[in-house]
Formats: C-alpha cells, sequence, structure tokens
C-alpha cells in the first residue's frame, strides 16, 4: 500500500484529519507530509496538523476535530463546547473548550481554544468521531456558567434526542434547580 493511501485511511475515522505525529508512526515522514501541502493535497490547519483537501471542512465537527488533533492525544470537548457539538442549547460558537491530561504551550493552542485539566480516569465518549464529554457530564459542568433556563432547555433537548433517559433528566433538572437556589 503507497504511503498517501496509508494516510487517506486514517483520516477517513477523522474528518479528514491527520496530524505529523500519526503519519511518523505508520511510516511517513514529516518532509514528505509538507510536501503533500505544498502540492495541494494536504492543507496545514496548524502545527503538525493537517486536512486532506479531498475532505473539505464540514463545519463544526470538522473544526472540533482539527482543534482536538492540535491540543494532543487523550484531549477531548467539555463544557459549552459539548452542547454546541450535540446541538442542544445555544453557547458561545466562538469558544472552544478542551480537556487534557497534560500541559500544553500556550503557543500551540489556537485562538478561541480554552484548555483546561482533565479529569484524572475520565473516559470520554465519541460524537460524530470527537471525542467529548458525555451530555448529562457537560451540562453538570456548566452550572454557573450557563443561565439555568438555558440549562433547563439544553436538558429537554438532550432527553427528546434521546441523549439520556427520563429519570436522569429529572436527576438532572433537581441538580440545576439546587445550584439556582444556593447561588
Amino acid at each position: 500500500m503507497k504511503k498517501w493511501d496509508v494516510i487517506q485511511q486514517a483520516a477517513l475515522g477523522s474528518q479528514g484529519i491527520i496530524t505529523v505525529a500519526q503519519a511518523k508512526a505508520m511510516g511517513v515522514h514529516p518532509a514528505e507530509m509538507y510536501r503533500w501541502d505544498a502540492t495541494g493535497r494536504l492543507v496545514k490547519l496548524n502545527r503538525g496538523v493537517f486536512r486532506l483537501t479531498a475532505y473539505p471542512s464540514k463545519g463544526l465537527v470538522s473544526d472540533m476535530a482539527a482543534i482536538l488533533a492540535t491540543v494532543g492525544e487523550g484531549s477531548y470537548l467539555c463544557g459549552e463546547s459539548v452542547l454546541q457539538l450535540y446541538d442542544l442549547c445555544p453557547t458561545r460558537s466562538y469558544v472552544a473548550t478542551v480537556a487534557t491530561p497534560r500541559r500544553i504551550r500556550r503557543t500551540t493552542i489556537p485562538k478561541g481554544v480554552k484548555v483546561v485539566k482533565s479529569q484524572p480516569g475520565y473516559k470520554p465518549i465519541y460524537h460524530e468521531g470527537i471525542a467529548c464529554q458525555k451530555p448529562e457530564d457537560a451540562i453538570r459542568s456548566c452550572i454557573g456558567v450557563l443561565e439555568t433556563n438555558r440549562l433547563e432547555e439544553a436538558i429537554d433537548e438532550a432527553e427528546e434526542k434521546g441523549y439520556f433517559l427520563p429519570s436522569e433528566k429529572e436527576n438532572l433538572k433537581k441538580e440545576v434547580c439546587h445550584a439556582k437556589t444556593t447561588a
């Protein structure tokens, strides 16, 4: 199998995104990645992160995949970004919140990305190929950040879309209302 075919196969499952580290692991030299960028096969998105030109950006999901690739291995979306990804309620679309288990240099973080420390042992789920918090965990993390009525709308929307059961909905609503009364 040709090196280019290997890169295409790897990028299929990640919204057309491939990193230099992933390419190295498959035996592709970084210089080849930059050569493919120069010839138009790849587009450089950030330091060490590329998108195949055959897979153009599909909006939010592709952008989130690129952000996670930039932040690095083990990172996942959290908080408002998950609510935005699942389309549960309006959020600040210009800010993406990413949790990561390791330290990140400020110079590698794209503008509009907020990096937070991940919870030890937390196992993210995947939504459209994007690693993220579970919707109920994202709603909990937004208590005190978003308005209570917006969180209640997000809970109703998530239950309607089948992301959790009615009993979980009631427990979350109680937590949100309790936070409202203690604030």
